[in-house]
């Protein structure tokens, strides 16, 4: 029974990635997010009035990104996903999504430490092959792991590959780790656009008989 349940909720989870909108919308908008975050802090330089305003602003970028993201897929799916193959929720235990928000939550911390850490050593330029190697590791444990998405261990090697290649390039770090979340927000956009467009093919829109 209780390997029946767990099969109900992999499927469940499963149907969210279905349609492509959580790469489309929600990789490729928060990545985008993040590339134009981190490039202007770079463009306006680390000592002026904006890059400061960036930097004290972060978890707000972090927190209203991932609220714009999520209702945009939501919109998206609730005109074109669910009234082809229909709405499906699993509703988690309570302490589940306690768990889930603290772990954000200590997530968000600790970019926060990593980035204030790596900004007091100019002459570190591991800064962008970590985050590539941390979101990697993210979509393969989180993603692929939990969701049995096959399609994300691509986007963890592509993670793993842009980290390592920028990380070499010479480019200030700013438009360095701008670059890296450009080159993201692409991947994310063509892997959810290509299972959009396949999801749009097998399922066409329902009509009344």
């Amino acid at each position: 029974m209780k390997d029946n349940f767990s099969d109900v909720e992999q499927r469940v989870k499963r149907y969210w990635y279905v349609d492509g909108f959580g790469e489309l919308v929600g990789g490729g908008g928060m990545c985008l997010i993040l590339a134009i975050y981190f490039a202007a802090g770079q463009y306006f330089g680390d000592d002026s009035l904006m890059d400061g305003l960036l930097q004290a602003s972060l978890v707000l970028v972090l927190l209203g990104g991932f609220y714009l993201v999520r209702r945009l897929i939501n919109a998206a799916k609730a005109r074109v996903t669910y009234p082809r193959t229909g709405y499906v929720e699993y509703s988690e235990p309570k302490n589940k999504v306690v768990s889930g928000v603290l772990s954000a939550v200590v997530g968000m911390l600790l970019a926060m430490t990593f980035v204030f850490i790596v900004r007091q050593f100019n002459k570190i330029d591991a800064m962008v092959a970590v985050s590539g190697a941390v979101m990697g590791i993210i979509l393969l444990v989180k993603q692929v792991w939990t969701a049995r998405v096959k399609r994300f261990y691509i986007l963890s090697a592509a993670s793993l590959i842009y980290g390592a290649a920028l990380s070499v390039s010479g480019f200030p770090r700013g438009y360095n780790l701008g670059l890296f979340y450009a080159l993201m927000s692409i991947s994310f956009a063509i892997s959810g656009g290509l299972t959009l467009k396949k999801y749009l093919d097998e399922n066409p829109p329902q009509t009344d008989l």
